[in-house]
């Protein structure tokens, strides 16, 4: 009887043995779960670091091209408008008639009254190559053609180099380019000389607005600073 009741207890004990292996054979599906998920999001991350990356290459090539081309949102813009001041020329100071004329360049190119038309005022500066005040302050001259208003202009006169005569051209050259003179120089036409010979002395100048009135009184014998004076008076 005990032995038959040992071997039921013992039949039991293997049959729970083989059920308790039988389960722990079983997967679990939460565990199971959790790595598929945890593979997913890290397949996600591996996918998406690439486009990470691509996003970022369009701001890098944006700003290598701007240091290429010069742009910088942090640098200054030029003024709007330019150079240019305002200018008053009273009325009463304006000739009744216009300058009309047609000379040559030092360079043989043809000027006529219309160099005066792009610019609100011109300073007409008169001398010759045998002036020592004229070479003397020419420098002055050059310097302020390089620093004047845009809408500001200087031109001279060389008293003593005519129209289709070439002599002293070699010297009002060597005199202009010593100093840095880029101004445009006229040789003394019959028509230039119309404008000229109320000058008992040079240096002069006079004024002259767009449309071709002599402004004021010509400036006989007047020197640069003299000149400039003038010009301030009216410049705003």
């Amino acid at each position: 009887m005990w032995e038959k009741f040992r071997n039921v207890i013992v039949i039991a004990l293997a049959t729970l043995g083989v059920l308790f292996i039988i389960i722990m054979l079983i997967p679990d599906d939460d565990e199971d779960e959790v790595q598929e998920s945890n593979t997913q999001q890290t397949v996600a991350t591996e996918e998406t670091e690439p486009e990470t990356e691509t996003e970022e290459e369009p701001s890098e090539t944006t700003e290598a091209a701007a240091q290429e081309t010069g742009d910088d949102s942090s640098s200054s813009e030029s003024p709007a408008g330019g150079n240019t001041v305002a200018v008053n020329i009273p009325p009463n100071e304006l000739s009744d008639g216009k300058i009309s004329f047609k000379t040559l360049s030092l360079d043989n190119k043809e000027v006529t009254q219309d160099i005066f038309s792009d610019y609100d005022i011109t300073v007409v500066h008169v001398w010759g190559t045998f002036c020592g005040p004229c070479i003397a302050e020419m420098g002055e001259y050059a310097q302020f053609y390089k620093e004047k208003p845009d809408n500001v202009n200087l031109i001279a006169i060389v008293c003593d180099v005519y129209d289709g005569i070439d002599s002293n051209v070699s010297d009002a050259k060597s005199i202009l380019n010593s100093n840095g003179a880029e101004f445009i120089n006229l040789r003394t036409s019959d028509d230039v000389r119309k404008l000229t010979d109320s000058f008992q002395y040079v240096p002069s100048s006079f004024f002259v607005d767009k449309e071709g009135h002599v402004i004021g009184s010509m400036m006989d014998g007047a020197s640069f600073e003299e000149t400039k004076n003038r010009l301030d008076t009216y410049l705003e």
